[in-house]
C-alpha cells in the first residue's frame, strides 16, 4: 500500500504539470488518476489484495473521508438546507431512502446469494451521489443554479446520513448471526451516533466560537485560523472514535457547527469560510486524487476476475433507474418542472465517497462479500466517470439545457417587476 501511495503522489505531480492542458481536452483530474491507476494496478496486480487489506489503507481512507465530510459541511450555503429546502428535503428524505430500498430489493436476486446485510452495504456504497468525477456539471451555467446547488447540498448530506447506517450494516455483516442480534446492533448504534453528535457538534461549536473571538480581538490571523481549521476534522474524528462514536458523522456535524459559530449568517460568511478552509479544501482535493488513483489500481482486480453479468447489471441500474425513479417519485407534487426532475435524477454521479466506503467494506468483509462490494463499486464508479465525467458536456444539452438561463431584466422606473 505504501508503494501504491507513492506512485499516486508521482502521478499527481505529473498531472499537476499538465492539468490545464488536460482540462482543455475535458479530461478531469479523477479521470486522469483512474487511467494512471489502471496502469499501476496491472503492474502490481499480484500484491493489490494484500495492499488494500491493511490497517494503513483503512486508516488512510477513514481520515480522508473525515476531511472531505468536514469540507462538504462548511461549503453548504444559505442555512441548514442551503435555501433549497423543498428540493433538498425531498431528495434526502424521500428519494435517498427509496433508492436504498429499491437497491436492496434489486440486489437480493442479482448479487449472487449475498446476505441481506451485504446487499444493504452494497446499496449504501453505490447509491448516494458525489460530484467528484463531474465537477464541471456543477459549474455548467446552462443548468439552473437552484438545481446545481440542490445537488451539491444533497451530495454532502447524503454522506452524513449514510455513514451511521453503513457502520451498523458493517457490524451486522461482520458478526456471526448467532452472536449478533438486531437488538445488539441497534444498542451499539445508538451510543455511536450519540457520541458522534456530542463530539462533532460540541467541538465544532467550541472551535468556531474561539476562532471568532480570537480574530475579533486580533489574536489570530487568517493564516493561523486556516492552519487550526485544517486539524479540526482529524481531531474530531479521533475524539469520536476514541469514545466509540461514528467519526464520519462527527466530522460532518463539526463542519456545520463550526461554520455556524464562526460566521453565522454574516453576509461575508461564505467568503470568510472559503478563505479559512482553503488549506483543508486543497488537502481534501489532493487526498481525493490519491483515492482515484487507488481506485484505478483496484479496478484491475475486477478486470482480471470472471465477468459477472448480474453485478454488471446491478451497477448500471444503480446509475440509472434506481436513481431516476426515486427522484421522480420524490418530486411529485412539487413546483419543479418535468425537465427539472429528470435533470436531478440523471445528474447523479458517484465518486470519491463511493470509492472510500467501498474500500472500507472491502477491508472489513470476508473474501466473497468483499469481492461483491468491490465489483459493483468499480462498475458503478467507472460507469459514472464515463457517463457524467467524460460525456457530461453532451449530457446537459441532451436534457434540454442548451443555453444559460436568461437573467431577469431589471425593472425600469414606473414598470412592474417581472
Amino acid at each position: 500500500m505504501t508503494g501504491l501511495i507513492i506512485a499516486a503522489m508521482l502521478a499527481i505531480l505529473v498531472w499537476s504539470l499538465l492539468s490545464d492542458r488536460l482540462r482543455r481536452w475535458q479530461i478531469s483530474g479523477p479521470v486522469s488518476m483512474v487511467a494512471l491507476g489502471l496502469v499501476a494496478g496491472f503492474a502490481v496486480s499480484g500484491e493489490l489484495v494484500a495492499g488494500l487489506n491493511t490497517d494503513l489503507a483503512e486508516r488512510s481512507v477513514e481520515l480522508i473521508l473525515a476531511v472531505i465530510l468536514f469540507v462538504d459541511a462548511t461549503e453548504v450555503r444559505g442555512g441548514f438546507l442551503a435555501g433549497e429546502r423543498g428540493i433538498v428535503a425531498r431528495l434526502l428524505g424521500i428519494a435517498l431512502p427509496l433508492s436504498l430500498v429499491l437497491a436492496v430489493l434489486c440486489g437480493i436476486p442479482l448479487l449472487g446469494g449475498s446476505s441481506l446485510q451485504v446487499v444493504l452495504i452494497v446499496a449504501l456504497v453505490v447509491m448516494p451521489v458525489d460530484f467528484a468525477p463531474a465537477g464541471e456539471l456543477l459549474r455548467d451555467s446552462r443548468v439552473p443554479r437552484r438545481l446545481r446547488h440542490s445537488l451539491t447540498v444533497e451530495s454532502g448530506y447524503a454522506d452524513a446520513i449514510r455513514s451511521p447506517l453503513f457502520a451498523v450494516a458493517l457490524i451486522a455483516a461482520s458478526a456471526p448471526t448467532q452472536q449478533q442480534s438486531l437488538l445488539d446492533v441497534v444498542e451499539h448504534a445508538i451510543p455511536e451516533i450519540g457520541f458522534a453528535v456530542l463530539v462533532g457538534a460540541g467541538t465544532g461549536l467550541l472551535a468556531g466560537v474561539l476562532a471568532r473571538a480570537s480574530v475579533a480581538r486580533g489574536w489570530a490571523s487568517t493564516h493561523g485560523v486556516r492552519l487550526g481549521t485544517a486539524l479540526l476534522p482529524i481531531i474530531v474524528y479521533g475524539g469520536a472514535t476514541a469514545l466509540h462514536g461514528n467519526g464520519f458523522l462527527a466530522a460532518f456535524l463539526a463542519g456545520i457547527a463550526y461554520k455556524s459559530a464562526r460566521v453565522g449568517r454574516a453576509p461575508s460568511g461564505d467568503e470568510v469560510m472559503r478563505e479559512e478552509v482553503s488549506l483543508l479544501d486543497e488537502i481534501g482535493v489532493l487526498s481525493s486524487l490519491v483515492m482515484w488513483f487507488v481506485f484505478g489500481a483496484a479496478a484491475v482486480l475486477v478486470f482480471l476476475a470472471p465477468l459477472d453479468w448480474a453485478a454488471l447489471l446491478y451497477g448500471l441500474l444503480a446509475l440509472t433507474l434506481l436513481r431516476v425513479v426515486p427522484v421522480l417519485l420524490a418530486l411529485l407534487g412539487s413546483r419543479s418542472t418535468g425537465r427539472d426532475r429528470v435533470t436531478l435524477g440523471v445528474l447523479g454521479p458517484r465518486g470519491t465517497s463511493t470509492i472510500m466506503f467501498g474500500l472500507l467494506a472491502f477491508n472489513a468483509l470476508d473474501d466473497d462479500s468483499a469481492s461483491t462490494v468491490l465489483y459493483v463499486m468499480v462498475v458503478t464508479v467507472l460507469g459514472s466517470v464515463l457517463l457524467h465525467g467524460v460525456l457530461g458536456s453532451r449530457l446537459v444539452p441532451a436534457l434540454g439545457w442548451r443555453s444559460a438561463p436568461p437573467r431577469a431584466r431589471p425593472a425600469t422606473v414606473g414598470e412592474e417587476p417581472a
